[in-house]
């Protein structure tokens, strides 16, 4: 091997045939990350699906406990439940677990990495929690403006896409938009609820998952991620009728003097793309399958003059694979 060119390592996918665990593995060829081995790990209703990794075939894989034997890092794309059960095996196998299900963000144990953070991560017995796409986006927002500026009271909209909830929540919105249009009733599996053309600020009680636990989740995943001492802003989440990239009113206050023009130059970067004022602001299916975060639509609020309101969208799949990504990277590779 040429030197300066790193160790390939062996790498695992659970929830492989998850949409995050797709969106890793594109991720993972996007980012040319060296990889000597990758092994897909599925729960019983995905075993055995044929895809595709640099040109050859590989089958999903039952996960146990010897799947996790000489590995270097292991991506948890699954549900919590599965993370959890074989958290253990990181320490005792001695390979990285960079968990995505958000198994651990009530673990103050278990470090929180953000990619561009300022402090390095050290790894907690081999975990590490990538966080909550839409506790990134919010993060990375707000850290870029306080560099430059004194922010205050600070409110964010999140309006979370159906992707959130995985494969089984894209195709019930797929088919209750279907069956509206065919005067039936759709299914309400996922989301108790209807969700076609509404907006939730609450899922019906026999959703899997309810929106107050993802709310939890990004909340505490802020907290960890954004400086301490610093005012955290209120954030709400909303089930919006959309499939993919979440979508974020935010409200904060700046001193009145400050020029609209300044703040946006302000939050221009590598990871964050200004739309000016004048022009369209961004939309969930505008930044489906980008990188960034895309801002636009400021403006100063017409009754407090401190006040600024500004839109953000992201794609809430792409992001969580690039920090996860990107972890992987940061911890191993430098």
């Amino acid at each position: 091997m040429s030197p300066g060119k790193p160790t390939p390592l062996r790498a695992a996918i659970m929830g492989a045939s998850t949409l995050k665990g797709c969106e890793i593995q594109s991720v993972l060829r996007d980012r040319k990350f060296p990889l000597k081995k990758l092994v897909l790990l599925d729960s019983d209703e995905d075993l055995g699906r044929l895809s595709e990794f640099d040109g050859e075939p590989v089958i999903s894989l039952a996960i146990s406990e010897s799947s996790f034997e000489f590995l270097d890092v292991a991506f948890c794309a699954g549900d919590p439940e599965s993370a959890r059960a074989h958290a253990h095996l990181a320490a005792k196998n001695n390979f990285l677990l960079v968990d995505l299900s958000h198994a651990f963000a009530d673990d103050p144990l278990v470090p929180v990495f953000s990619e561009g953070q300022d402090r390095p991560v050290i790894p907690s017995s081999g975990r590490v929690a990538s966080p909550h796409p839409a506790a990134i986006t919010v993060a990375s927002i707000l850290q870029r403006l306080r560099r430059s500026y004194a922010v205050g009271n600070c409110v964010v909209s999140i309006f979370e896409p159906a992707s959130e909830r995985g494969n089984s929540g894209v195709e019930e919105l797929k088919q209750q938009t279907i069956d509206i249009f065919s005067f039936q009733k759709g299914s309400q599996a996922v989301f108790d609820r209807q969700l076609a053309f509404n907006l939730l600020s609450r899922l019906g009680e026999e959703a899997k998952e309810k929106l107050i636990a993802s709310e939890q989740v990004i909340a505490s995943h802020l907290k960890a991620l954004l400086t301490s001492g610093s005012q955290l802003p209120s954030i709400t989440l909303i089930q919006a009728p959309v499939f993919h990239s979440h979508a974020f009113s935010f409200f904060l206050e700046v001193d009145a003097a400050v020029p609209i023009a300044d703040l946006e130059k302000c939050l221009e970067s590598d990871a964050i793309t200004v739309i000016e004022t004048a022009d369209e602001p961004p939309s969930p299916v505008q930044v489906a399958g980008t990188d960034g975060i895309q801002i636009g639509g400021m403006k100063r609020d017409f009754l407090n003059p401190r006040g600024v309101w500004f839109w953000a969208a992201s794609d809430n799949l792409r992001l969580a694979a690039l920090n996860a990504v990107a972890a992987a990277e940061a911890i191993l590779l430098r």
